[in-house]
């Protein structure tokens, strides 16, 4: 069985890459040979451990879970993927969640972090998700949508100037809200299931200009997530968006393929980027809620007392971050001012909420109510 699966997998793989690939009949061992020789190879790299983990994922699951009355007793060992860096709050977090889970299953249950994007971008890591190739990871949960789950209303989480605040979306997404998203997204067929939501501090614009104005954005080369509401949001703007994996922005802010980008003051310190762009606009122009995910292939190989445990140590979790986060932030903001970090201050606010009424128009439809719902929430 395994050396039909071997070769199965030996199939897929040159079916979709030009990268020799060896399977050895004797071991069943897979090796491969590449030279990094310009930016599609991190790209093709990431495609091949994608079906390898899935492969190997297959193999272990199957060994695993053989025999189902024997679970509870074996060693399970997870990997957790996060494209966040180790000194970031959501890997720290992330590793909090791990730490949990192993003390409250007596060590039994061990999750594996793998920080910095080791695992893959974005998109490979949910798509790995789905075959149970990875275990778990937080993103999100508007970035379901591009790769086909038929949750209607995820683009509404990342409308800019959706929430008042931070509070606000904390409040948000540990009310009906939240748990009505959680239900869906777990009942939609996609193949992931949602553990809690978290809310990281609020999005800003940095650059390696100022930009007070709305008139300072248009024009410039603005990195986004490669998912497509993200270019809207920007281009609404007048900036032209270009999509990029956070892995590559140092450098693309560096040689000037992008002159700005966004994220959370987390991520402009723990990244580094005040190095190649020093100016950092405050706006909170989008307030985004990340989600735990795990796989559903692992979480239905979960006995109920066990999925139990995940789900307490999931919420204890989404309110340590909480805490964490706020602690930091005025240390954060210290530390990047010592670095020579200039911050700003949106000048003309009302007309920046006006540029993207056209991203409510197309992303909401049908969601209307739903979207007032939240912006009264108390």
């Amino acid at each position: 069985m395994f050396h039909k699966l071997s070769s199965y997998f030996r199939e897929y793989i040159n079916s979709s890459s030009k990268k020799e690939i060896a399977i050895t009949g004797k071991n069943n061992m897979i090796f491969s040979s590449y030279k990094r020789t310009n930016s599609r190879y991190y790209s093709h790299k990431s495609h091949v451990l994608l079906c390898m983990l899935a492969f190997f994922s297959l193999m272990n699951t199957i060994a695993l879970f053989a025999n189902a009355t024997e679970v509870s007793n074996q060693k399970i060992i997870l990997r957790y993927a996060e494209t966040n860096g180790d000194t970031d709050e959501r890997t720290i977090a992330s590793k909090y969640f791990a730490r949990l889970v192993k003390e409250r299953t007596n060590g039994r249950i061990e999750i594996r972090v793998f920080s910095s994007g080791q695992l893959g971008i974005t998109k490979n890591v949910i798509q790995a998700l789905q075959l149970g190739a990875i275990d778990m990871c937080n993103e999100p949960a508007t970035n379901l949508k591009d790769l086909g789950c038929n949750v209607g209303y995820l683009d509404i989480i990342t409308l800019p100037f959706l929430f008042k605040d931070i509070e606000h979306a904390i409040r948000v997404m540990n009310g009906e809200f939240g748990q009505k998203l959680s239900s869906d997204i777990n009942s939609s067929g996609f193949g992931v299931i949602a553990l809690g939501h978290f809310v990281a501090s609020g999005r800003n614009f940095f650059a390696t200009i100022p930009i007070t104005k709305l008139s300072d954005i248009k024009g410039l080369k603005i990195r986004v997530q490669p998912f497509s509401i993200y270019s809207d949001i920007v281009n609404a703007f007048g900036a032209k968006a270009t999509p990029l994996d956070n892995s590559e922005l140092y450098s693309a802010l560096q040689t000037g393929v992008v002159v700005g980008a966004e994220n959370p003051i987390k991520g402009y310190l723990n990244n580094k980027f005040y190095e190649v762009a020093k100016y950092y606009c405050w706006s909170n122009y989008l307030i985004q809620p990340s989600t735990i995910f795990i796989s559903k292939i692992t979480w239905n190989n979960l006995s109920n007392e066990d999925k139990e445990i995940f789900i307490e140590c999931a919420k204890e979790t989404t309110n340590w971050f909480q805490q964490l986060c706020k602690q930091k932030q005025q240390w954060q903001i210290q530390t990047l001012k010592s670095k020579g970090v200039v911050f700003c201050e949106l000048e003309d606010y009302d007309l920046w909420v006006e540029a993207v009424k056209p991203i409510y128009e197309k992303y909401s439809k049908g969601c209307e109510d739903l979207i007032q719902e939240i912006q009264n929430y108390k």
